[in-house]
């Protein structure tokens, strides 16, 4: 091979040579691509907004427990924790959009009584058993309250008035199943009463219709009435709790009277099943850091809402015998047809 040849073969194998390398480096670029377009995969948690699904209206109970807590968390996350109230359905609309949404941690579920109500009494399709609870972080137990207008002033004046004069009374709740409607049917059964229901997005929207006198009754937890008791624009009939309450001790209780029952609503938090356990972890630790910050627990105070925290196995033994005890309610007929 004379040095021409040498010269030519040497520049064809420097061109190959070259286009190896612009293939392969082209091959690299793609892979730098396939990264930045997933983000999250190489990122820690959380890398965005951690979003908190609220299934009842604004100012409510549970809206202001969720807000409270909402305030409290972004303490403990570098990223921020924001609210979505997503109303209907008694509740099972937001509760079936935030508890089967995508399991990347980024969606929590404030999860109220409804749960297991609402599953019990086949308007949901699934029960705590199909989820994944975290931490509790209140309960409180229902006032059955009136306007400052209405005829009667304790429980008893008004189940005797419909049962003498056979009258009737609206009672509004958040819905068919929903709590305080399952509370409504408690009264009713132990009395042997009926009233006639109302059915609204939130408590809080009923008990607007009760100051405004449109609404005879509505049952509530003492936050979203205490303001109003406290006015005088809403007077107290019965607290359908164990034992009187220390804000309302002139008040005697539903059973004090003579009836059988009590009931309590509650907030916790959960998200969807097959969390990453390394997420979950992460989001355990955060909001039950949050939930035992004193700040919550004065903001809790201060919008009258029984703080109540109870960690992950403790929270899971609650919710079980909840569930029995709206398993028996509908044992008792309350509203089976």
């Amino acid at each position: 091979m004379n040095g021409e040849k040498k010269v030519c073969l040497l520049f064809i194998l420097f061109i190959t040579f070259i286009g190896l390398v612009s293939c392969t480096h082209k091959t690299n670029v793609h892979d730098v691509d396939l990264i930045i377009n997933s983000p999250e995969q190489n990122q820690e948690f959380p890398s965005r907004a951690i979003q908190v699904v609220i299934p009842f209206a604004p100012g409510g109970g549970t809206d202001n427990v969720a807000r409270a807590f909402i305030a409290s968390a972004n303490e403990y996350f570098d990223q921020p924790v924001t609210a979505v109230n997503k109303l209907g359905e008694s509740g099972a609309r937001g509760l079936r959009e935030g508890l089967f949404a995508a399991h990347d941690g980024y969606t929590v579920t404030l999860i109220t009584t409804e749960v297991n109500s609402l599953s019990v009494f086949g308007m949901l399709d699934f029960s705590y058993t199909d989820i994944e609870p975290l931490i509790l972080l209140s309960t409180e137990p229902g006032l059955m309250v009136v306007s400052k207008n209405f005829p009667y002033d304790s429980i008893e004046e008004l189940i005797e008035s419909i049962h003498k004069e056979n009258k009737s009374y609206t009672i509004g709740s958040a819905g068919q199943g929903s709590n305080w409607d399952l509370a409504a049917k408690g009264v009713e059964r132990e009395a042997n009463i009926k009233f006639e229901s109302r059915f609204y997005n939130g408590t809080s929207l009923a008990v607007l219709d009760v100051l405004g006198g449109s609404l005879d009754i509505v049952i509530a937890g003492t936050s979203e009435v205490a303001e109003h008791l406290e006015r005088g624009e809403m007077k107290l009939l019965t607290v359908l709790a164990d034992e009187r309450l220390e804000a309302f001790s002139h008040i005697k209780t539903f059973k004090e009277s003579g009836y059988n029952f009590s009931i309590y609503t509650w907030r916790g938090l959960a998200i969807p099943k097959g969390v990453d356990p390394k997420i979950k972890s992460i989001l355990m630790e955060g909001f039950s850091n949050a939930a035992k910050d004193e700040k919550f627990i004065d903001m809790l105070s201060q919008l009258r809402l029984n703080y109540d925290f109870r960690k992950h196995d403790e929270f899971i033994e609650f919710l079980d015998r909840d569930l029995q005890f709206y398993n028996e309610m509908n044992d008792n007929l309350i509203l089976k047809k």
